[in-house]
This record gives C-alpha cells, structure tokens and sequence, in this order.
C-alpha cells in the first residue's frame, strides 16, 4: 500500500483523477522532475470538492505539495471552518468514553511511545532566558511553556480567530510566515520556530529564508511537520488525519525536511520524531473513519486507502512499537542553527 507522499519511494498514484493528470511540475526546492503521486478530491473537513488535490513528489529530494498552488487569498479561505484546533474547538470526532479494550490499546501505546515533545527539545538546545519567535503561534500554547520556562516568547498569528491572539498573557503580534511584523528586527531573537507551519505555506522555502534573517549568530531554527513517512501515512491513506487537503500543501520526509532548512542556509543540529499515542484513541480513529466514508462516495475516492478501525489501530500497534522511528511517529522534526559567519 502506498504512503501518502513518500515520493522518492513509492511509484503508484493514488485517486479518481490519477489517470489524467496534466504535465509535471518541477519541484518546488531542487527543481528536479516530479510524478504525480496522490489525488484527494475532497476538503478533508468540509467534504466539498477541491481544486487542490493534486500531489506531486519529487524523485531526488523526496519533497510533496500541491500543484496548482493556491493563492495566499485562497489558503485562506480554507480556514473558514466550524470547528479548527488553532481556534480553540477540536475537528476531532467526539466519541464515549473508551472502554476497557481502549484503554488497554492506549496504555500499551503510551509505554512504547519514545518520543520527544517539541518544548523538550527546545529546553537542550536554548540558553537561559532566550528570546524565541513562534511564527504560527495558532494556541498559544507553546508561547505560555516557554514564558513558564523563563524565556521571552513572540508568537505570530495571521489568523484572526486564533486562541492565541485572543490570550492576554502572551505576546502576539498579528503577521505571517510570507508578511512577517515590522516589530521583529532582522538578528533580534535566539531561537525561531516552525510548529506545524511549513506545510501550510504557499512558498515553505522563501519563508525560511526570511525568517531565518530574525536570528542571531548561531540562533536556532526548531521546524516540526507531519511525517509522511509513518506507517500511520501509510496505512490509511487519503484517510490519514493529518493529510489534511487543502490546509495542508506541503508534505514532508525526514530528507526533504532536511533539504529545505539546508537550502535555507542553515545547518542541521539534530533530527527529532514526535505524534505515537494520538493515533490510537478512539476519536482519532472515528475522525479518520468520516475522512474513508466520505471518500467511497467519490468514484475510486478510497483507492489506496483503508477504513480505519479498532482491529487496525491493534495492527497498527503491533507493526509501530518498536519500529524505526521514521517509521513509527507521525511528525518529524529538525533542529538547525545560523552559522555565524552568514549572519
């Protein structure tokens, strides 16, 4: 079965418009030739038929997104959403409590789960009251860890319904990734961050650029994206959760998280792994099920997919817990510094 992106290593296509695709575009970062890889025909939260579902993978650097690109304008229309976690309500599917059986599956996940959490990670590499931009705040909540840590945090959010610019005890500055705030000097802070973000952005590559000019010499960058490594990608999908068309245009391996920072001037620190537990709650699996069932209404809409399910979380668990970390976690991320003699 085919990942949903994994495109320097998995050849066949995926949807109901595979078949007919238009030429190939170059690829976005290497400008090397790319295969059409994936077509999702649905918004994966309103259901309404989408434009931008065409996924295109690169043979050399293994990068993903979506072609044609959307406009800035357009991007944001797609957050126009009931229910979004960066506004506060979960798109989750709510479910009963779990039963016994679920529970089981979650405390077995827990004990093999070995990850890193983004703020973890963040506390080895800064030093004592640093000053760190969040660009893509969305909660806040990575902001508020940070300041409970000691540290000076500025978030940017350029959506206006976002928890994070309604919080009075965090600073926000409204701005994006593409139009970052006047108020943020070039070499003004000592870390930058990239939280679920890149994949989002209609040009990844100018906005780390850009961004990275916010560093001091020999700041850090800490960016975190989905895997669409993991067996989680794998198995399910177009049905995978955080696939996310047409939010999400950008899709990411290990490598071409690697190669997008690096092309960005910047240098590779370490590379982290994140996301196990989630999927096998009850509400995850019920949200990837609505995802399948929506889609089997849509000629060859589950081809390479599978419905999720209580016996497919189980499977997945066995195959997962003591898998290679790309394989096992759903996101992947990276931590890399500005050499101080390009600052």
């Amino acid at each position: 079965m085919q990942a949903p992106i994994e495109a320097a290593i998995e050849p066949p296509l995926a949807g109901p418009s595979a078949k007919t695709s238009p030429p190939a575009p170059r690829c976005m970062l290497c400008a090397s030739e790319t295969r059409l890889r994936l077509t999702m025909p649905l918004d994966a939260k309103t259901f309404k038929a989408t434009a931008h579902g065409q996924v295109y993978g690169c043979e050399r650097c293994a990068f993903g997104f979506v072609h044609p690109r959307p406009t800035p304008a357009q991007t944001s229309s797609f957050y126009e959403l009931d229910a979004y976690y960066t506004q506060g309500a979960s798109h989750m599917v709510a479910t009963p409590p779990p039963g016994w059986l679920s529970r089981l599956r979650m405390n077995l996940a827990w004990r093999a789960d070995r990850s890193e959490s983004l703020i973890d990670v963040m506390e080895q590499g800064l030093a004592p009251n640093s000053a760190v931009v969040d660009v893509g705040c969305g909660t806040g909540m990575l902001l508020r860890q940070l300041a409970e840590r000691g540290h000076h945090a500025t978030g940017v959010e350029r959506d206006t319904s976002a928890v994070s610019l309604r919080h009075h005890k965090v600073r926000v500055l409204e701005g994006s990734a593409e139009a970052l705030p006047a108020a943020l000097a070039p070499a003004s802070c000592d870390a930058l961050v990239f939280s679920h973000v890149l994949e989002h952005l209609v040009d990844p590559i100018a906005a780390v650029r850009r961004a990275s000019a916010l560093l001091k010499p020999g700041g850090l960058l800490f960016c975190e994206v989905p895997n669409n490594e993991s067996l989680i990608a794998r198995q399910s999908g177009l049905a995978w959760e955080h696939l996310d068309i047409p939010r999400h245009i950008n899709f990411f391996t290990e490598r071409s998280l690697a190669a997008l920072v690096q092309d960005a001037g910047l240098e590779i620190r370490r590379v982290y792994f994140t996301g196990y537990c989630r999927f096998f709650a009850d509400s995850y699996i019920a949200t990837e099920q609505r995802i399948y069932d929506r889609l089997a209404a849509v000629p060859g809409g589950t081809e390479h997919s599978v419905r999720n399910s209580a016996a497919q979380a189980w499977r997945l668990l066995a195959r997962t817990a003591w898998a290679a970390p790309r394989r096992k976690y759903d996101s992947v991320g990276v931590v890399a510094a500005w050499p101080a003699a390009l600052a």
